[in-house]
This record gives structure tokens, sequence and C-alpha cells, in this order.
């Protein structure tokens, strides 16, 4: 029994820091995100003139970087999620074999002789 509370103290510790990482990384994805507003509307507003589509084609352009940098806040943001979440999953299948062992041990307790 000692190896599951290990186990959970173990997990346990990981989710923490995955939340750590998840609060993080959804900081870092506003930053990058009004970065990116910004540029994009500063962009806008010194672009050259043209068709719709030759103005937006260049302010993407001009915001790349800022989007790139949103994109990748983004899918740390998600994988932080995703990390999270597996770890409650594996928190979870050890309080399940721990229960398991509980009615096993409750059984055989008041199995009749």
């Amino acid at each position: 029994m000692q190896q599951y509370a290990t186990e959970v103290h173990r997990i346990s510790q990981l989710i923490d820091k995955g939340i750590e990482t998840l609060r993080t990384s959804a900081e870092e994805l506003a930053v990058a995100e009004h970065d990116f507003r910004k540029a994009k509307a500063i962009a806008w507003q010194s672009a050259p003139a043209g068709t719709a589509h030759m103005r937006e084609a260049w302010v993407d352009g001009e915001t790349a970087p800022q989007r790139l940098r949103r994109d990748s806040a983004e899918n740390s943001r998600l994988a932080a999620l995703e990390a999270v979440r597996s770890r409650r999953q594996q928190l979870s299948a050890v309080q399940s074999l721990l229960a398991a062992h509980k009615a096993e041990a409750d059984f055989a307790r008041t199995m009749p002789a």
C-alpha cells in the first residue's frame, strides 16, 4: 500500500506543477494575444493602398512574428492543459486500484469462515 501512497503523492506533485505551468502559459498567451492585436491594428493604419485582399495580405505579413508568438503560446497552454488532464486520469486510476484493494480487504475480513 505504501507504493500507492508514494504514487499518489508523485502524481499530485506533477498536477501541482502542471497547474502552475498552465497558469504561466495562460498569462503568456494573454500578453502574446494583446501584442498581436496591437501590431495588427498599427499595421492596418499603415497598410499601402490596394484591394482589400492585398491590404490584408500585407497586414498578415507584417504581423506574422506576433501571430507566431501567439500561436506558440496557445499551443503551450493546450499542451499544459492536456498534461494536467492526463495526470488527473493517472491519479484516478491509482485511486481506483486503492478502492479495489480496500474492497478486497473488507470482503476478506467479513467473509464467513
